[in-house]
């Protein structure tokens, strides 16, 4: 029997749902196939993402506070740039041209030369038995933020580099106000100085008229005249300039510290604080002009020389151009020896007034020495130079030795074994040679050695180290290296202490490019971030190179800076109630490495904060912790300390 029409369409109908069904069960199961592989790389991507975008915001925190960014206070958030001469081996090529306006000089070269040929390739070669660099470190150097100024404009042969390399895609650094106060008393919280703002009744507006050409003559200015052209400078020059007083002298004179940089009255986070103190010793006045034509130098180069740009821009340079104004006052142009004007007011050495690593120090702290070491407390240095003259070297650390803890039962000893040629070198020996050597080879003479006057020494390139020259106690580069981890390197800069004024032309041209080039080398080796697993910053953590015992510490900001040739270090970090870790990572010649650093938070058993330990036999920071020799002999000695005490002025006196 054939089916009905109505049975059929039926059948039809249901064939046709069935068919649909299929189809979007069919569909469905593509579908869910498809989500389901697809669902590991979204995840993937999604992941990465996620990654990037966390990334991004700890990089924020890290550098700055989430207040100060939404505040919009502070300053602009700008981007670092490398040394435009990379430490160039070819001297052809590299910034002399600017500093010399043009001037070739042969005699001049690069003092990186000397090290150059050990680091080739860029210094990245290394030793088989060097470590491998942890994981941490890896991913820092292959995401491209080991260094936080990036490549620079010209490389080893002085090629260019692509501008998309030398831009840079590093967070920047944000200017934080800490240091410096306008008028008034400084800031107890903040630790800062207060800038000198007010002209003062004797510097009225019409100096400034005056003033108009801005000349600094090649003479010799005493205190008031040094003032008035620190002050028309700071008028002149306010965007670049700042000057402010770490104290008074014996007499009252202020301790007066220009700083020359693009960001002057505030700190700049993750840029290097450098200084210069000269005339600590009042006879000895070659510095202390030099560093008045240095200020002025910076600042009238600023808008034509694409180096001294560079150097103020990633640099906050202090200068303190007389630490010892009421010796310069009695001090006699033309002297060369002699001690007339050495000591401060009261009569003492400054060079011989601060704490010592190898000998208790037992002379009363002055206000000039006390001073200084109170700045020193409350900025970070990471490169000081000590301005002197009467030779013509430079001189590292050591000053000091431990062979003179030995000689306390017999002065005559101390006569005889004190001065003979024993070197007394610090675990960063090779990182003070190489800045003296910065300082000697740019130098036209003082590379050469040669000997100031007969029965005087001589130095090899110019360089030596303190102790072998002749050992002394209380030392001003001691104090900063021991205690603040700060590099700082003796400059004698002239035979004559205080020669006429007709040779100070010829003494600037010989130091310029030296002064500018050591200053430099504060962006050479490790710098970074220590913070919290909150982003938060660690203030006075306590870090250290391993195989090298003097420490250094965090700022506020969690900073720090190590100047280091290249190689391969290990870093070991410390911090109050966290976990201490270490870290490998690599130091090249082209720039500086970036390297920040996460402590995560430790409690003991019995729910304490772990208590770092102290991880250097030198204590920067807690001078108690110091190994000190014993006190010495309160009481006189008799003939032979008489002679050891004579011997000890004749030689501080003939000498820096």
């Amino acid at each position: 029997m054939a089916p009905s029409t109505a049975t059929t369409c039926r059948a039809r109908a249901d064939g046709r749902r069935s068919h649909l069904l299929l189809s979007v069960r069919t569909l469905i199961a593509i579908t869910t196939a498809v989500a389901f592989f697809a669902l590991p790389v979204h995840c993937q991507s999604e992941k990465r993402l996620s990654s990037i975008q966390q990334q991004q915001q700890q990089q924020q925190h890290q550098y700055y506070d989430s207040e100060e960014l939404t505040s919009g206070g502070g300053g602009e958030v700008i981007k670092s740039k490398i040394r435009p001469d990379s430490y160039s081996q070819d001297p052809a090529q590299q910034y002399e041209k600017h500093l010399q306006h043009g001037k070739q000089s042969d005699t001049v070269g690069s003092a990186s030369t000397v090290y150059g040929e050990q680091y080739s390739d860029g210094g990245a070669l290394m030793q088989q038995d060097q470590p491998m660099l942890d994981e941490e470190a890896q991913e820092s150097i292959s995401s491209g933020s080991i260094n936080n100024h990036r490549i620079p404009q010209y490389t080893r042969g002085g090629s260019p580099v692509p501008a998309d390399v030398v831009e840079g895609k590093n967070v920047g650094n944000r200017a934080v106000g800490n240091n410096y106060h306008h008028g008034g008393n400084p800031s107890s919280a903040t630790g800062g100085y207060a800038v000198d703002s007010a002209y003062g009744p004797h510097y009225s507006s019409q100096d400034l008229v005056q003033d108009q050409n801005y000349q600094l003559e090649f003479k010799y200015h005493d205190y008031d005249k040094m003032t008035k052209f620190l002050r028309t400078t700071s008028s002149r020059f306010p965007n670049l300039t700042a000057l402010y007083s770490i104290g008074k002298s014996v007499q009252g004179r202020d301790l007066w510290v220009m700083v020359v940089s693009s960001s002057p009255y505030e700190h700049m986070i993750g840029k290097p604080d450098v200084k210069y103190v000269a005339n600590m010793h009042g006879n000895e006045a070659v510095g202390r002009e030099l560093m008045l034509h240095l200020i002025q130098y910076l600042v009238n180069s600023y808008s034509v020389d694409p180096y001294i740009r560079w150097l103020l821009d990633n640099t906050r340079i202090h200068v303190l151009p007389s630490m010892n104004p009421d010796g310069f006052e009695v001090a006699r142009e033309g002297q060369c020896d002699g001690g007339q004007g050495r000591y401060n007011a009261r009569g003492f050495d400054l060079n011989r007034n601060f704490p010592d690593y190898f000998k208790q120090n037992n002379k009363r702290g002055q206000p000039e020495t006390d001073a200084v070491k109170e700045w020193t407390s409350k900025i970070q240095f990471v490169l000081s130079g000590g301005l002197h003259g009467g030779a013509l070297v430079a001189s590292y650390p050591f000053d000091n030795t431990p062979n003179s803890r030995f000689c306390i039962s017999s002065p005559l000893c101390s006569v005889f074994q004190s001065y003979t040629s024993t070197p007394s070198l610090t675990p960063d020996d090779d990182v003070f040679k190489h800045l003296a050597l910065t300082y000697s080879r740019n130098h036209p003479t003082m590379n050469q050695g040669v000997a100031c006057k007969a029965g005087t020494p001589t130095f090899n390139n110019g360089i030596t180290n303190g102790a072998a020259w002749y050992p002394l106690t209380g030392g001003m580069q001691d104090f900063n290296y021991v205690w603040y981890g700060c590099m700082e390197v003796t400059l004698e800069l002239s035979c004559c202490k205080y020669p006429s004024t007709s040779e100070l032309p010829k003494l600037w041209e010989e130091n310029r490019l030296s002064l500018v080039k050591f200053l430099a080398e504060a962006h050479r080796g490790v710098h970074g971030f220590v913070m919290d697993e909150h982003g938060n910053p660690i203030e006075k953590a306590s870090l250290k190179i391993k195989g090298r015992d003097v420490g250094f510490q965090t700022t506020k900001y969690g900073e720090f800076w190590r100047i280091l040739l290249p190689g391969v270090y290990k870093l070991e970090i410390y911090g109050d109630g966290y976990i201490p870790k270490e870290m490998d990572f690599m130091v090249v010649e082209q720039h500086p490495t970036l390297l920040n650093v996460t402590l995560h938070t430790s409690k003991r058993q019995d729910n304490t904060p772990y208590r770092q330990p102290v991880p250097h036999f030198y204590h920067h920071h807690h001078p108690q912790g110091i190994a000190l020799a014993p006190k010495q002999p309160t009481q006189d000695a008799g003939i032979f300390s008489s002679i050891t005490s004579g011997f000890n002025n004749f030689v501080s006196n003939m000498f820096g």
